[in-house]
């Protein structure tokens, strides 16, 4: 079968890689929707966004992590380590933030949160960019 990408990743890890273009997509999406103050569907949005970095992580991510362990390529261990870290901290703040919310409209605690919100969605993109440096070390 032919390769997604053209690489020499499994099938599950390019449509995981394209499951994290869609959720950076969304991600700025997101962002430019919040700036026009539409709240709620930025937070439709983000709620997309979580779902995509959910099912990506455990179909996908969680598997291949724990049959990778440490690895014998340069550098790699750090980043993986660090990848996995961080994506648990997004996983866990994110899913946080969307069960308070539970699609309500903003109220105080919503603009409360909005330098935690912001710094979640600048970690997430840096995230998501590690990834995808993973992603090319692994299968390019």
């Amino acid at each position: 079968m032919a390769s997604l990408l053209n690489t020499n990743a499994p099938m599950s890890s390019e449509i995981s890689m394209i499951l994290q273009l869609a959720a950076l997509g969304v991600l700025v999406i997101g962002f430019i929707i919040v700036k026009q103050r539409k709240y709620m569907p930025h937070g439709v949005t983000m709620f997309i966004a979580t779902l995509l970095n959910i099912v990506s992580v455990a179909t996908v991510m969680l598997p291949v992590a724990l049959r990778l362990g440490d690895t014998s390529i340069p550098g790699f261990n750090l980043l993986f380590r660090s990848h996995i870290l961080l994506g648990i901290a997004i996983l866990v703040i994110s899913v946080w933030i969307i069960a308070d919310w539970r699609f309500q409209k903003p109220g105080p605690t919503c603009f409360q949160r909005k330098n935690w919100m912001l710094g979640l969605g600048l970690v997430w993109t840096a995230q998501l960019i590690i990834g995808m440096l993973l992603f090319l070390k692994l299968y390019m």
